[in-house]
C-alpha cells in the first residue's frame, strides 16, 4: 500500500478544486471526494467531434455511458467526472443518481463522492460519498435542480459546472419541465450548443423521462430519439421502462412526475444497463 502521504499528494495534484478533501469515509478509505480530471485520456466514444458543434454526426458506436466505463476501466489512476443536468427526477437523494455512483464505486473499484445542486441557495450542497476504492476517484456532480427548466441551467451554468470542473460525460435529464405542446429536442439544443463549446472533449447522453401520469407527452417526445441520434449523441430510454397503462403507471409514481421507490428502481435498472453495469444484489 502507497504511504497515506503520496495518496493525498496524488489526490491535491489532480483535483486542485477538492484540495481540502482528505481521507475520512472509514479507514480502508484512503480518500473519497470529487475529482477534476485536469488531463483526462481523450473519449473513446465518438459522439464528441473534433470541434464539438456538428450537429449532423452518426450516432457513435459506443456509446457514450459505455466508452466512459470502458476508458475508467483502461486508466483505473486517472480521476473521472461525471455531471448530471436536469430536473427534480434526477434529484432524489435515494434514487436513481446516487445508485448510478455506487454502482460505478462497486463495479470499478473507484471511490465516488457526489454534491446535489441546491436551487434555494443557488449552490451546492455537502459532499456525499458513495462508495470507497483503491483506483482513481470518480467525482459527481448531481446538478438536478427541481422544478427548474434548460433555461435555469443555461444561466446558472458557470455555477453548476464550475471553471475548475473538465467532465468527461455529461447526462441531460430534461423533459418534465419543458413546453408539453412543443418537440422537446429543439428545447434542449441550446443547452447542447453550450456545453459542446465549452466542453468539447466531454461526451453528451440524454434521458427521455418517465412517462408523465395523466399526461399525452407525444407531441414534446415526437423525434427526440431521433433528433439525438442524427447528433451522435445516445439516448437512455428510461420512458418506456415504464409502464403505459395509467393504473400501473399510478402504482409507481408519487405525483404526477416523479416516481416513487417503485419507479425508481425501474428508472435505475435502465441508466445502469445503458452503462453495462450491474444491479445492486
Amino acid at each position: 500500500m502507497q504511504p497515506m502521504s503520496k495518496v493525498v499528494k496524488r489526490v491535491y495534484g489532480s483535483a486542485p478544486l477538492w484540495a481540502w478533501i482528505v481521507m475520512g469515509v472509514c479507514v480502508v478509505v484512503l480518500v473519497v471526494g470529487l475529482i477534476i480530471s485536469g488531463n483526462r485520456t481523450a473519449p473513446t466514444s465518438t459522439s464528441s467531434v473534433a470541434n464539438g458543434m456538428a450537429s449532423t454526426a452518426a450516432a457513435p458506436a459506443t456509446p457514450a455511458t459505455v466508452a466512459f466505463i470502458d476508458d475508467a476501466k483502461a486508466n483505473p489512476s486517472t480521476p473521472k467526472t461525471l455531471v448530471l443536468l436536469g430536473d427534480s427526477t434526477g434529484a432524489d437523494r435515494d434514487g436513481w443518481a446516487p445508485a448510478l455512483g455506487r454502482s460505478i464505486s462497486r463495479s470499478l473499484d473507484r471511490p465516488v463522492a457526489t454534491k446535489y445542486w441546491n436551487t434555494q441557495t443557488g449552490a451546492y450542497g455537502a459532499m456525499v460519498g458513495l462508495g470507497n476504492g483503491t483506483n482513481g476517484a470518480v467525482g459527481f456532480w448531481n446538478g438536478s435542480a427541481a422544478g427548474k427548466d434548460v433555461d435555469y441551467t443555461l444561466q446558472n451554468l458557470d455555477k453548476i459546472i464550475q471553471p475548475d470542473v473538465t467532465p468527461d460525460l455529461i447526462l441531460l435529464n430534461f423533459g418534465h419541465t419543458e413546453d408539453p405542446s412543443k418537440p422537446l429536442a429543439p428545447q434542449v439544443q441550446p443547452l447542447i450548443n453550450e456545453l459542446r463549446q465549452k466542453y468539447p472533449n466531454a461526451d453528451i447522453a440524454v434521458i427521455k423521462q418517465n412517462p408523465e401520469k395523466g399526461a399525452d407527452s407525444s407531441d414534446q417526445l415526437s423525434g427526440y430519439a431521433a433528433a439525438m441520434d442524427a447528433e451522435g449523441i445516445q439516448v437512455i430510454d428510461v420512458y418506456s421502462a415504464f409502464p403505459t397503462d395509467e393504473a400501473a403507471l399510478a402504482a409507481v409514481m408519487s405525483d404526477d412526475v416523479n416516481p416513487n421507490a417503485a419507479g425508481q428502481r425501474l428508472w435505475t435498472r435502465t441508466v445502469l444497463a445503458a452503462f453495462g453495469l450491474p444491479e445492486a444484489q
